[in-house]
Order: C-alpha cells, then structure tokens, then sequence
C-alpha cells in the first residue's frame, strides 16, 4: 500500500474514508473482537431493560393486561405499516394524468367542488373521490414521479459507468450520479410520506378522538421514576453525536490534511475521531476487516429483518395472530438508536467504492481497498443494503403511533419521519458532496440550509410530547448548526490549519455553549 503524503489542495478529501497511517499499529484479529463485542452488549443491554421493565416490574396480576395493550399497539403497528407500504408503492400515474387534463379542460375549481370559487364559465363536472383525491394530492404525486425518475436516469448511468472503464471524467459522473440516485431515493420516502399523513388526517377529520390525542397531547415536564423516558433521553444524546459526527469530521479533516500538523495534533485529532465515533455508536477502525465485516453484517441482518417481516406477514394473513408478533415492538428503540449507524455504513461504503478506482489518486489508501473486496460488487451491494434497510427502517419506526402515558418522552409519528428523513439527509450531504480543495461552501450551505430546516419545524410542530424534551433538543440542533457554520467559515479561510486540532475545539466549547 503506497503512503498517503496529503497537501494543501487536498483539503475536504473525505479522510475518514481513508486507512489508517502506516505508523499507526492496527490489528485485524482485535478489530474482529471489537465489532462483535459491540453487538453482543448492545443486545444484552436491551434484553435486560425489557425483562426489567416489562416484567420484573410490573405485578403478576396485571401481566395480562399489560399484553393485552401491547398486542393493540402492535396491531396498530402493523397496520399503519401496511397503510404506508401500500402508500409508497402505489402511484396513481393513470389517473394523475386523467385529472391533469380533465383541470386543463374545466379548470380546478371544477375538480374540487368549491362552492366559493367555482364560476359559472367552470361548473363542478362528474368525478369519482379518487380522481378527486388524486388531483386535490396532485404535487405530492408529481415530485414522486420526477423523484423516482431522476433515481432510475441516476441508476442507469451508474450501471453505464461501471461497465466502463473509468478515467478522469466518468469519474466524476459516477460520484454525481451516485449522489443524485441516494438524494432522490430519501426525496421520494419524504415525499410519499407526507402525502400519506395528509391523506390519512384529511381521512379521520379533526373530531377523531385518536387523532387529537396524538397529535395535541403534550406535557410540561418528564417523569423522572420511568426507565423508558432515561432510555430516551439516552438515545436523544447518542442522536446529537451522531448527527454532530459529521461536520465535527470536515474540521478535523481541515487540520489533519495540513503537511505541517504536529504529532500532537494528530494525537488530540485521533482522541477526537474516537470521542466522536464512540459517543455517536459509530465506531470505525478505518481498516479494510472493519469495513468488511461491519457492511457483511448489517447487509446480513437488514436482509434477515427483510424476510421475517415479508414471513410474519404472509403467516398471519393465512392465519390470524398464528405467528406472534408482541415481541416486534422490542425493536423500536433499537432501530432508533441505529438508524443513522446502518444507513451511514451503506452510504458511506458506497461513497468509498466511488473512490476506489484506478485512476484516483488516493485508491490504494481507502478503507475499502483490498485485494478480496471487489469494487463493483461492493458498490452494488451497498446500494441495494441502502434502499431495502432505508424503506424498511423509515416505515417501521414511523409507524409506531399511539397515545402516551402521563409524562412519558415519546414522538409524534410525523415528527420522526421528518427528522429521521432529514438527519439522514444531512449524512447524505457530509458523504457524497465531496470537495477536494480547500473551499467547502457548497458543502456547508446544504448542511447549514438542512439543520436549519429542522430547528423551524422543532420549534414550530413541538414533536415530542414533552415541552423540555422539544427545548433540548432545539439546543442540540443549534450546536449542530453551529459546527456547520465554523467548517464553512474555518475551512474557507485555512484558519483551523494555524490555530490546530485543539484549539479548534476549544473554540466550539467555547462558543457552541
């Protein structure tokens, strides 16, 4: 493996995705423990907070109960999955285009029956309620369709470039069209998924008792004697070092890529990756096992969750509540708290294939080269590990709707969609709009545009049902956005690079409190 010796213009090069130093001591057979290590905690974490808190504490005389609501709440649960998955992959393209003519032809009013704004050179014609329903929804389905059609482009001119030899400029074809195919990918869920709140409140109207309950609860302050509410608030710290992980990692780039760093600056830059990776549950050793390992794993477990849902779901729709399903709620936290992690391998390793060609100058230096790792069936398999876990995850934990105990930190559904969608979106930004010089504006704008976006809709739709909760977490967004804005500023004026790794980071202490 040739050393990487990095210069000034290389700033903004994604060095995380790059090996270890060669100086650095790396063992494979400790990484291997390590990972799987991880796991192993992770479960027996979790295993010992369902057994406490849904067994251990709840009396003998009210188990029964107890499962009797949790059934309801998973047959709510696979319902609303059902209604979702039905949502996103049905396009009324048909009849969108009926509609569309039949508006050009009498006009809108005509098609909405608005008795205030219907004239008399447009009288209400004969329309089915779908076709109404089709046109009064008409925007959500046209960004669909542009979406999944820019994907598909985006798709073939990437399957193009693979099975052509790579030079300078198809190089930069396959990183736009692989940004543009993830990008379009995320646009297409969030946009189906608002069509699918919009539609189902419209559906219910304003008097549904359910409905109000959700989406009007709200608390004033948190119930400290729950052990759900500490594991949120756990998960809420994990999500803020998770989403922090990625500007936090263009400053470090900024500093590490500079040929005169010192050794201790590279030392405090090492305790920071570690810090980051560890605080926000993505550890990465940086070594061709790890990466190989860790993608093997999740693509693993993501096509398993895969089939046991599709096998859940057939069994009981041959026989009602034949194959148990109480036990599917467990998942919940455990795919909120890896819901980045798993979606950033996938994006990440294929980000990292896109570097992996012949004529990159840093090829032999990525985590993901080896001899054994081949670059088009890796790039592939990261794809379609995104798509199927992206589609999977999303639904699952946005379909988790029901009331709240008194004082209990949970979400709105709404609310998780559109965080979840747009956290993963900042990820997606970080990974693939790379800069490989010293100005990262464009970078920076997208992110900055992005947490802001959700600072608005944090303040405005108060998602979780506890007022102090909304409070920290609008903090956390702003320490985010703070970090975003010194990458663009640092990053474009070669700052961090004289003041060095620590002094950075004081300054973020300093100001981001």
């Amino acid at each position: 493996m040739s050393d990487y010796t990095p210069t000034n213009s290389s700033i903004g090069y994604a060095s995380y995705q790059q090996q270890y130093n060669p100086g650095y001591p790396t063992n494979d057979l400790v990484s291997i423990i390590l990972f799987f290590t991880s796991i192993v905690l992770l479960f027996l974490a979790f295993v010992f907070y369902f057994w406490f808190t849904e067994w251990h504490k709840i009396p003998v005389q009210k188990r029964h109960e107890e499962q009797l609501e949790r059934q309801k709440e998973v047959d709510q649960l696979a319902e609303n999955i059902k209604q979702q998955a039905i949502t996103v992959s049905r396009i009324p393209f048909m009849s969108l285009i009926i509609v569309l003519y039949k508006g050009a032809i009498h006009g809108s009013h005509a098609l909405v029956c608005d008795p205030v704004n219907i004239s008399t050179t447009s009288p209400p014609i004969s329309i089915s309620n779908e076709h109404r329903r089709v046109f009064i929804h008409r925007f959500y389905h046209i960004f669909s369709i542009a979406f999944i059609v820019v994907a598909l482009v985006a798709l073939m001119i990437l399957v193009g470039v693979e099975n052509t030899a790579v030079n300078s400029s198809t190089y930069t074809l396959l990183q736009s069209s692989l940004f543009v195919f993830v990008l379009c990918i995320n646009l297409f869920l969030i946009t189906q998924q608002r069509f699918y709140y919009t539609d189902r409140k419209e559906l219910f109207g304003d008097s549904d008792a359910h409905m109000n309950a959700i989406y009007n609860t709200h608390f004033d302050d948190w119930d400290t004697k729950m052990w759900s509410n500490w594991i949120q608030i756990a998960i809420l710290v994990i999500e803020f070092f998770q989403l922090l992980t990625f500007p936090l990692r263009d400053l470090i780039a900024v500093n590490a890529m500079d040929g005169h760093a010192s050794e201790n600056d590279s030392d405090v830059t090492r305790l920071a990756s570690l810090v980051i990776n560890t605080g926000g549950f993505m550890p990465d050793m940086r070594t061709p096992t790890w990466y190989t390992y860790s993608l093997w794993t999740i693509f693993a477990a993501t096509v398993v969750s895969f089939l046991l849902a599709i096998i859940a779901h057939c069994i009981n729709l041959w026989r009602p509540y034949k194959f148990p399903t109480c036990w599917v709620r467990w998942f919940i936290p455990v795919a909120t708290l890896v819901y980045i992690p798993v979606l950033t391998t996938f994006v990440s390793s294929a980000a990292c294939q896109s570097l992996n060609v012949p004529t990159h100058e840093y090829a032999e230096t990525l985590r993901c080269h080896a001899p054994q790792i081949s670059q088009p069936f890796y790039l592939w398999m990261s794809l379609f590990g995104y798509v199927l876990a992206y589609f999977l995850m999303t639904v699952f934990l946005t379909s988790h709707e029901r009331i709240p105990k008194h004082n209990e930190i949970a979400f709105k559904s709404i609310s998780v969609a559109f965080i979840k969608n747009m956290g993963l979106l900042l990820a997606i930004v970080f990974l693939l709009v790379e800069s490989t010089t010293n100005k990262n504006r464009m970078r920076a704008i997208l992110s900055i545009t992005i947490i802001l976006t959700m600072i608005c809709y944090n303040i405005k739709t108060s998602p979780c049902y506890v007022d102090k909760i909304n409070f920290f977490r609008t903090v956390s967004f702003s320490c985010i956005l703070w970090a975003s804005v010194l990458v663009a500023i640092l990053s474009d004026t070669n700052a961090a690079q004289s003041l060095g790794s620590l002094a950075v980071f004081c300054i973020i202490v300093a100001f981001g409190t």
